[in-house]
């Protein structure tokens, strides 16, 4: 169990750009509501299965599992 804190930041240009490496994601959502977003993630060749509590002020509990593709 881990806890996702979110930040968001302002980046003043696109030097990063060039040392940056891509990856394809595909995502879907199994169930989205108030209490929890329950997420099912491929990333290249590993699978993830991802469920994300409530927000409370900044955080929020999430867990990640990985699964068999």
């Amino acid at each position: 169990m881990g806890r996702e804190i979110e930040r968001k930041f302002l980046v003043k240009d696109d030097g990063w750009r060039k040392g940056a490496v891509g990856k394809l994601y595909c995502q879907g959502y199994i169930s989205r509501d108030e209490q929890r977003a329950v997420r099912v993630r491929i990333v290249e060749d590993q699978g993830f299965l991802t469920i994300k509590g409530r927000h409370n002020d900044l955080t929020r509990l999430e867990f990640e599992y990985e699964i068999p593709l």
